[in-house]
């Protein structure tokens, strides 16, 4: 985004020669830029990173009954593609905490007391660590006959059935998220990358990315005086503090590095359904008003009431319960990394708390395919200063409004959607640009 112009304006109106000024507020009028081109692949290796902390088990519930609409919009593309989903949690480790001496047991015994797990010690940097085997492997479900599912193997249903019991990866994970070292040591994995397939990461969390392959950010610490517990990750995730998270940089770096055995580089895509705004491409916290009314619910009320029943603080007991209900309807820390990755490689934003996640693993199905809109990162100012070309065969075409292009709306925000000559076809590439107020 590149700032044009911040102005004041002053209106004069004038009757009988009397003059009033009118005092408006600045506008701030940003250009925005989008670009990409649309390159066509019959092979597509998808990897879906899921969180698996506490407040995500109604949103994998979501993500689950929408596959079956995902595996159609998949198979619908054309031309066809052949292709391949594995999952991985956002589980690699948790650093918390402080402890001391480093290396000592009985500092190890305390981080395990502290942070109420096992299997800490108290490493060099001295912070509570916890390792976890199971990080960046694939999550085979219950269900699920292999942990790579390839969509030629099975009938439609079945590979929608099986897909949906890997994605429901359970809320035991760890509490330091980390999606995109998840991603990278996933991709790692040998046999899942194939020769001339395109990659698709999608990032499902309602979290941030806290990622830290180098054990330099203690992720949560405890208030000294109120005993309060402070996301260190949330706070260096927003701009102008200093960081000790992995660069976002770095993973976009790490990707553009992966090649075919041609030596081109891989063809990247990347989806980060996270919290957002609600209506917006903009990070924030958002919210399920569905979810929060069923926490109100009788069936919710008893499910609190269950919990609580035997507590000697009952009336305590039960608005914690619905408080922790409400709280987990929502977002917990807006995912300005993943957006920040998506947007490296023109890919797409949508909200995780969506009650129906069939609209959000849409737009990731047309980014795997040709995409028949694109959403716009901001609303424009006005319809008249957006500009949509499309460069086709060292010719650009000038879409008009309303013949090659409708401004449409989404649940995530304004889209355009392409039309007649403007039509996206195989080694288009799509030009979007307009000021948008900030």
């Amino acid at each position: 985004m590149r700032v044009i112009t911040s102005v004041t304006l002053l209106v004069s109106l004038c009757a009988c020669q009397s003059y009033v000024a009118v005092p408006v507020q600045p506008v701030t009028l940003v250009g925005v830029s989008q670009r990409n081109k649309v390159r066509v692949f019959t092979k597509a290796d998808v990897l879906l990173v899921i969180d698996d902390s506490f407040s995500m088990s109604g949103k994998q519930q979501r993500l689950a009954a929408a596959l079956q609409n995902f595996t159609a919009q998949l198979d619908a593309l054309s031309p066809p593609v052949d292709y391949q989903v594995a999952v991985t949690t956002t589980t690699v480790s948790e650093r918390l905490g402080a402890c001391g001496p480093a290396g000592d047991p009985y500092a190890a015994a305390e981080c395990d007391s502290e942070w109420e797990a096992t299997g800490f010690s108290c490493d060099s940097g001295l912070a509570c660590f916890r390792s976890f085997s199971s990080a960046g492997h694939f999550n085979q479900g219950a269900q699920a006959p292999s942990a790579v599912l390839r969509r030629s193997d099975y009938t439609a249903q079945q590979f929608a059935q099986d897909l949906a019991s890997s994605v429901q990866v359970g809320v035991n994970g760890s509490r330091q998220p980390q999606g995109m070292e998840a991603m990278k040591l996933a991709l790692r994995q040998a046999g899942f990358l194939r020769d001339a397939s395109k990659i698709v990461v999608a990032f499902f969390s309602d979290a941030e990315d806290c990622s830290d392959p180098a054990h330099r950010l203690a992720m949560l610490s405890k208030d000294p005086a109120t005993g309060n517990v402070v996301d260190q990750c949330a706070i260096m995730a927003r701009a102008g503090v200093p960081s000790a998270l992995e660069p976002v940089a770095n993973y976009a770096n790490y990707l553009r590095g992966l090649k075919d055995s041609d030596g081109t580089p891989k063809e990247i895509e990347i989806g980060a359904i996270v919290s957002l705004q609600d209506g917006s491409q903009d990070p924030g916290i958002c919210a399920n008003p569905t979810c929060d009314a069923a926490c109100d619910a009788p069936a919710g009320v008893s499910a609190c009431d269950t919990r609580c029943k035997s507590s000697p603080t009952y009336q305590i007991c039960m608005a914690d319960c619905a408080a922790e209900c409400h709280t987990f309807c929502g977002g917990q820390v807006p995912g300005r990394r993943y957006v920040e990755l998506a947007y490296a490689f023109s890919g797409v934003g949508a909200n995780v708390c969506s009650d129906d996640a069939s609209p959000s693993l849409s737009q990731l199905s047309a980014v795997i395919g040709i995409p028949k809109q694109v959403l716009l990162r901001a609303p424009p100012s006005s319809p008249e200063l957006l500009l949509v070309r499309v460069e086709r065969g060292g010719q650009t075409v000038q879409c008009a409004a309303g013949q090659g292009y409708e401004i449409v709306s989404t649940s995530d925000g304004p889209a355009v959607q392409f039309e007649g000559n403007c039509l996206l076809q195989p080694d288009d590439t799509w030009d979007l640009r307009y000021l948008t107020n900030r």
